[in-house]
């Protein structure tokens, strides 16, 4: 298994990527049943390459099972999915700042694909398709991570000659998605130079949801990963360390967004092939 978690971006590139991850991990021997990996909804906006076997998407509630393409954009989930890995697993995740999707894909609403993975070539140019070609040829890890960089590098250059500005908007993403204490709308909407109103459209524009819905996805995704790498926190522990009230409250989260308690979810992911890591 090769596995680099947090790759940094080039320079250039940190306004608007946190990070890359790649995980190339060989599963020919496993069976497909044991090759599930339990995916909760997160803070983040990302773009996946898979440039080997290709992995499923199955919607926890009812079963649905979706190809994933050989690149795709992940909106912003509201529920769990599961990922089905391939034989040959090998996924690159470009990690975007919050809410940036929507100035990459000039203005697409965040809505129109929130909880859906949209094949990236049916949004970017045609060097996308001339991307995924370089990536299923190359063998040498970095030199893929490269060939994303000269794409996204081409990509931002194109972008900046209209607007790609950080915004207040954008500030008060990231601070929802970094602060572990309660922020109240009115504070929110003053840091972003905007009305409680328009603050809200904002958000349904860049995020699909509202200012608090999004918070309390932050809070469980903090948690979640928290308990990861600190297993030895008992819950409660957890819970205070991210903001919530009570356990009761952290409950209610993971039931709503893993569908399982949080017990039943870390059982869940630490039987997944990748069990030693945290992906998303």
């Amino acid at each position: 298994m090769v596995f680099f978690p947090h790759i940094p971006p080039h320079l250039a590139l940190r306004p608007y990527v946190r990070h890359y991850l790649l995980l190339h991990i060989p599963l020919g021997a496993i069976p497909s049943d044991q090759r599930i990996k339990p995916i909760p909804p997160d803070a983040d906006q990302s773009l996946f390459f898979y440039p080997r076997s290709v992995s499923r998407t199955v919607v926890n509630r009812n079963g649905e099972t979706r190809p994933n393409s050989s690149s795709i954009f992940v909106g912003q989930q509201t529920s769990r999915i599961n990922i089905l890995f391939g034989e040959d697993h090998l996924i690159i995740q470009v990690c975007f700042r919050p809410g940036f999707l929507y100035q990459l894909l000039d203005g697409m609403p965040a809505g129109e694909f929130q909880g859906k993975e949209i094949d990236a070539e049916y949004l970017m140019d045609a060097q996308i398709n001339e991307l995924n070609n370089r990536l299923r040829e190359e063998t040498d890890y970095r030199r893929m991570i490269d060939h994303i960089e000269v794409y996204l590098l081409k990509k931002m250059d194109s972008l900046a000659r209209r607007t790609l500005p950080l915004e207040p908007i954008d500030k008060v993403i990231l601070a929802i998605k970094e602060t572990n204490r309660p922020l109240s709308l009115d504070w929110l909407a003053d840091q972003a130079c905007l009305s409680s109103r328009q603050l809200e459209r904002k958000f349904q524009e860049r995020l699909g949801m509202s200012p608090k819905f999004y918070a309390r996805i932050a809070r469980f995704d903090r948690a979640f990963k928290l308990k990861q790498q600190q297993p030895q926190l008992d819950w409660l522990d957890v819970a205070y360390a991210c903001g919530y009230f009570d356990y009761s409250h952290l409950m209610r989260d993971f039931r709503q967004f893993a569908e399982v308690s949080p017990t039943m979810l870390m059982a869940q992911n630490t039987a997944s092939p990748d069990r030693w890591q945290t992906l998303y």
